[in-house]
């Protein structure tokens, strides 16, 4: 069979227009897509459910406060969770794209170091998210909080070992890679629950990447300097901007990376921590906290180098335990 000219020519053109059609149908699929409730990914929750919850958002709730709104404590259905109840914005679009768009992305995220999102609300203009709640506080808290006592190292790196395993999870694990963009203490993002396994919280900064790690971009490793920033905050116990203090010392990963080019690092840990770290894995701790924080992005590892080396270090750390432990009681 064969054409003519003009009936390629035709049909070139139906072609063009076919694709415009598409590509705008595409844009508007999107869209209702962002926009459809993501019921078969998680749990739909009335407002009477949340505000029975809730005791229609009592003051005596509030567990928590953050930026962007008030935390709830309550029951739902014979189980306790976290109901964050986001605040309104002037842009009445905006919000439930966030909310709707937000749940859609956290219900596909399952990792036990990753707080769990069970359900969400979008009901006479409320929007509320509900996480599964965990008990222990944050570590930004059990740092720097005054009534909290010093945590042991072999936890502070089971910790550590948590964040950095959801990170791994996030960047390379997912249906899709996910950059946080907010993996800080301060920030209240890293909480603890009752067997003080780290929960990494809060994807309000949150951004899809690309499907494939060998690509140039270098977003995900962002991530990859707060966790050094972290893992420097945990061995010093010292908030990472400090106004009291002078020069470099008033930003911690400045002041921890020239103690550690001056060799001095070990003057600035923990005084509580000092001798409970055998010396070994107490300097590939520091070498991979410092490889974290490069200012050369190539030359910042992967987090699944990160979570293999802290790994390592709790396992020969377990061993040096054991070896004191049976010296002694012989």
């Amino acid at each position: 069979m064969s054409f003519s000219l003009q009936s390629l020519l035709s049909f070139s053109g139906i072609f063009k227009q076919m694709k415009s059609k598409i590509r705008r149908g595409k844009t508007n699929f999107l869209q209702r897509r962002c926009l459809a409730l993501p019921e078969e990914l998680c749990c739909r929750f009335s407002l009477a459910e949340i505000k029975a919850a809730t005791n229609n958002f009592h003051k005596d709730m509030v567990i928590a406060k953050g930026d962007s709104g008030f935390i709830y404590g309550g029951m739902i259905n014979d189980g306790f969770f976290a109901i964050k109840r986001l605040r309104p914005s002037t842009n009445s679009l905006l919000p439930l794209q966030e909310l709707k768009c937000g749940a859609r992305m956290l219900c596909q995220l399952h990792h036990s170091n990753i707080v769990s999102l069970v359900g969400w609300c979008e009901e006479k203009g409320e929007m509320i998210h509900v996480y599964e709640y965990v008990s222990s506080g944050t570590l930004y808290d059990h740092l720097h909080g005054k009534d909290s006592d010093p945590l042991p190292w072999k936890r502070m790196l089971e910790i550590c070992i948590g964040v950095a395993r959801a990170l791994h999870y996030l960047h390379t694990g997912a249906r899709f890679v996910v950059i946080h963009r907010d993996v800080t203490s301060s920030s209240r993002n890293i909480l603890l629950d009752g067997q003080w396994t780290a929960k990494l919280y809060n994807f309000g900064f949150s951004k899809r990447g690309p499907h494939s790690m060998m690509t140039n971009r270098p977003s995900h490793k962002a991530d990859v300097y707060s966790f050094g920033v972290v893992l420097f905050e945990v061995l010093c116990c010292r908030r990472v901007f400090d106004a009291t203090l002078n020069g470099d010392q008033r930003h911690l990963n400045r002041w921890a990376c020239k103690c550690i080019e001056n060799g001095t690092i070990y003057d600035i840990i923990d005084p509580y921590l000092k001798g409970r770290i055998a010396s070994e894995y107490f300097k590939k701790f520091v070498e991979i906290a410092y490889s974290c924080v490069s200012f050369d992005v190539n030359k910042r590892p992967a987090m699944g180098e990160v979570e293999v080396t802290l790994e390592l270090a709790l396992e020969r750390q377990n061993k040096a335990d054991s070896k004191m432990e049976c010296s002694s009681s012989r």
